[in-house]
This record gives C-alpha cells, sequence and structure tokens, in this order.
C-alpha cells in the first residue's frame, strides 16, 4: 500500500471515483492539501485520506479514509487506518476522531477500536442581530492569571456533559509543563490566545468561551457547575457569536452533541439552526491506555 500527498491534478480523477454523496467531503478537504493522501495499491487509485495532526498533543488529531467501493472489504481500510495511527501516535497524540458518514462506516470505526460514536449537529447562526444584544458584563479575553482555571472550566465540563450523556470521556488535565508553556506563550504571544474569553462572577472564573481561529464560528462554550443557571451560557454564547460576525463573518456556525437539550436550547433562541449532522467516533485515552497495558500484559 502506497501513502501519497494527493496532488491537485490527481484530485478530479479523485473526485470521479469518489460517490456523490462523499464528493462534498473531498471539496471540503482539498482546502488543506497538505492533509490530503491518495491512496494506491499496485498502481490503482483505491482511495483518499485526510489526516488531521494537531500541533499540541493535548489537542485531538482527524482521519477520515474513503475508500472506493471495488477495493472494499479487502481490508485496505484496515491497513490505511493503521498507517494513520501509527503517525499520529509518533507525534505524541494520544486520541483521535473521525466522522464515519454511514452505518458500515461506523461499523469500521468500531471495527478498528474507536471508543464511542455518536451524533454531532453543524448549526449555523441564521438569527436577528437583537437576539445577541445580552450583556457582556465580566466577559473579557483571557489573561495569564486565568491559566490553568479557565482552560479547566471547558475540560472539565466538556467531560461532564459527555458522561452525562452515557459517553465515556477523559478530562484533560495540564502538566505543570503545559502550564508553564500555556501562561509563557499568553505573555510572550497573546495575539495566539485572542480567541479565547472569560466570564467572571465577582472575580472567579464561571464560564469561558471561544471562537475558531480565523473567527468563523464558535469553538467552545463551557459553564463551571457550580455556576448553572444563571445565563452564562446563553451571555458567552451571544458575545462569542457577535465577536465571529464583528470578525467579517455573518453567518458563524458551532457544533452540538445529540442529547445535550440544554446547550441546544441556547443555541436555537439565539438564532442558531441545525444544518446537517453527523455522527462522530472517538478514540479516547482511556480506551488506548487500556489496550497498551493489555498488549504489556500479553
Amino acid at each position: 500500500m502506497e501513502i501519497r500527498i494527493l496532488h491537485p491534478r490527481a484530485l478530479s480523477g479523485l473526485s470521479a471515483l469518489t460517490e456523490p454523496g462523499q464528493r462534498g467531503k473531498l471539496d471540503e478537504y482539498a482546502a488543506e492539501p497538505e492533509k490530503l493522501f491518495a491512496l494506491e495499491k499496485d498502481g490503482a487509485a483505491v482511495g483518499w485520506m485526510h489526516l488531521h495532526i494537531p500541533d499540541e498533543a493535548k489537542y485531538s488529531a482527524f482521519v477520515y479514509i474513503y475508500i472506493v467501493p471495488a477495493y472494499r472489504r479487502q481490508g485496505i481500510g484496515r491497513e490505511v487506518y493503521r498507517e494513520a495511527e501509527k503517525r499520529i501516535r509518533s507525534s505524541g497524540c494520544d486520541w483521535w476522531s473521525s466522522y464515519p458518514p454511514s452505518e458500515s462506516s461506523d461499523a469500521f470505526c468500531r471495527a478498528v477500536g474507536f471508543t464511542y460514536t455518536n451524533t454531532n449537529h453543524y448549526m449555523v447562526w441564521r438569527g436577528d442581530a437583537r437576539t445577541l444584544d445580552l450583556p457582556a458584563d465580566g466577559i473579557r479575553p483571557i489573561e495569564e492569571r486565568d491559566i490553568p482555571g479557565g482552560p479547566g472550566i471547558w475540560s472539565r465540563e466538556y467531560a461532564r456533559m459527555h458522561r452525562e450523556l452515557g459517553i465515556p470521556y477523559d478530562e484533560t488535565v495540564s502538566t505543570t509543563e503545559q502550564i508553564e508553556h500555556d501562561r509563557r506563550e499568553i505573555r510572550e504571544h497573546p495575539e495566539r490566545w485572542s480567541n479565547v474569553f472569560l466570564l467572571e462572577e465577582n472575580g472567579i472564573p464561571a464560564a469561558y468561551g471561544a471562537v475558531f481561529s480565523d473567527g468563523d464560528g464558535v469553538g467552545a462554550v463551557a459553564v463551571d457547575y457550580a455556576h448553572r443557571n444563571r445565563g452564562y451560557g446563553t451571555r458567552m454564547t451571544a458575545y462569542l457569536t457577535r465577536e465571529c460576525v464583528r470578525r467579517g463573518h455573518a453567518h458563524p456556525f458551532l457544533y452540538c452533541e445529540a442529547g445535550n437539550d440544554a446547550a441546544l436550547h441556547i443555541y436555537e433562541k439565539l438564532g442558531y439552526r441545525i444544518e446537517s449532522s453527523e455522527t462522530v467516533a472517538v478514540r479516547t485515552r482511556t480506551s488506548i491506555r487500556e489496550e497498551a497495558e493489555q498488549e504489556r500484559i500479553r
């Protein structure tokens, strides 16, 4: 099996081999050509793979594999996945996800070791600006003194939300080295943290929020458990949406886990609408550690 970076001239050929329902994904990933790979076997094009490996191991890697129908059920997808897993692990990243688009893809993800699958709603803001006109009191950019408490809200509550949905999920706890790194980066390169915000109550961080690096969507909203049911999630989401619009994006987007009804209610109240839904498969840190321990025992 040969895996090579997809050259632009090969894109049209692979597009012709790709089922109509998957061509949109291929076009989407073509925007990052350095992460798109052509798959060949014995000189024949058998599919493609999108592989994103984050700069920092605390973030999730992402792998999406498409195999041409005529070459399925030959072990090619599994072979490609193992190569992707090897590359992810060698980078120091220890968890990753995928978006299986069908029941057969879902079954494949489970067969190769993904821990769970769930549905994500892709939502786009279609509301009136007046719905976002909420108080911004207490909301400010994150500062060096907020590390690790501020991001800790996100890590802790994101994990809690998954557990409440019955989904296994590991809370990310920053190491001393990571805390020192983040504080130094905020101090020396504050622009890299300009997308992250906190909402304070009486000087105590109560909610965390962030927009994506290019400002086109809301990347994170989390309210500390002790401060729930006070409207902080609504205010933070409204603030972040306004921030995206201010940066030139008329219709910001976000993702919401199916079953997270409290968040879904907030988003719809502010004017977000579900545009599509996708299954997400996640390989958790716990499952990887357990697998490594089993291999060690053997």
